[in-house]
């Protein structure tokens, strides 16, 4: 049974046919097509084999290992090839691995003659899964039957890439698509804004340094001048945050939304 894939610019295509004959004369060998976006360089088994796109029709019934390397990325996965199929392996490389996405088709012989059936698996989780343009149901999902002939199926989910593959269902097989979509979200980096700054008030913040006095300690007034209520008695070292001037007259902040005047005889700016 071989699986014949195709690219179009729009979408992705897989055409698979079964190639059937006596069974006494097949000889028991499986093939594997691999395609991506960008040249990439294929590994089998830990061997390099080639590079994208890449096909191969001579390999043994049985599990292998298949590594893709483009863009800085690497793809790895195990697949179970079966005798006389061919698997089909599309994968795209985006930014990251989160960015990239595709797609394994196979088919599997299900010993039913009147089905054709379908079985589609992936990441993400119930994403919804159209054949023909008619929902179908969401991921993972089994068919029985979904009629022997060409068919369009499209799996998607919302900010992630869509997939479509056209296949080829046949009866007595089972279409299995392991479908990963690529992430369509912004990786945006988010960075912490400064906190504005009031120049201005940098600028003008001045400090008044306590002078010594005749009496050990200096009267602070409602207003600026000495015959003002005296609100506050401050002491010689000690700083405040000047406020405002006027003549001969300063006035400090004392704390807790209390503020007053002091006068510039007893007091300087620092």
């Amino acid at each position: 049974m071989m699986l014949k894939p195709k690219r179009t610019q729009m979408t992705i295509v897989a055409m698979l046919a079964v190639i059937l004959g006596g069974c006494g004369l097949i000889p028991k060998k499986s093939a594997v097509e691999i395609m991506s976006n960008v040249t990439a360089k294929v590994f089998i088994n830990g061997k390099e084999a080639g590079v994208t796109p890449y096909k191969n029709s001579s390999l043994v019934p049985g599990e292998i290992e298949i590594k893709m390397e483009a863009e800085g990325q690497t793809w790895t996965r195990k697949l179970m090839l079966h005798n006389n199929v061919n698997t089909v392996v599309d994968w795209e490389f985006g930014k990251s691995e989160e960015q990239s996405g595709g797609y394994i088709l196979y088919m599997e012989k299900t010993g039913d003659g009147k089905k054709a059936g379908i079985m589609i698996s992936g990441s993400p989780d119930k994403s919804s899964v159209h054949i023909d343009g008619e929902v179908k149901g969401f991921t993972p999902m089994r068919l029985d039957d979904i009629g022997q002939g060409d068919r369009q199926v499209s799996i998607t989910y919302p900010a992630y890439k869509g997939l479509n593959v056209f296949v080829k269902a046949i009866k007595g097989y089972q279409l299995v698509i392991e479908a990963n979509l690529a992430s369509q979200k912004e990786q945006l980096e988010i960075t912490e804004e400064p906190t504005p700054t009031d120049t201005a008030e940098i600028t003008i913040k001045k400090r008044i340094l306590i002078k010594e006095t005749e009496t050990g300690w200096l009267r602070v007034r409602e207003q600026p001048n000495s015959g003002s209520i005296e609100v506050k008695k401050v002491n010689p070292g000690e700083k405040y945050d000047l406020l405002e001037e006027q003549e001969g007259w300063y006035k400090i902040d004392l704390g807790n939304g209390k503020s007053g005047w002091v006068n510039a005889k007893y007091a300087e700016i620092i």
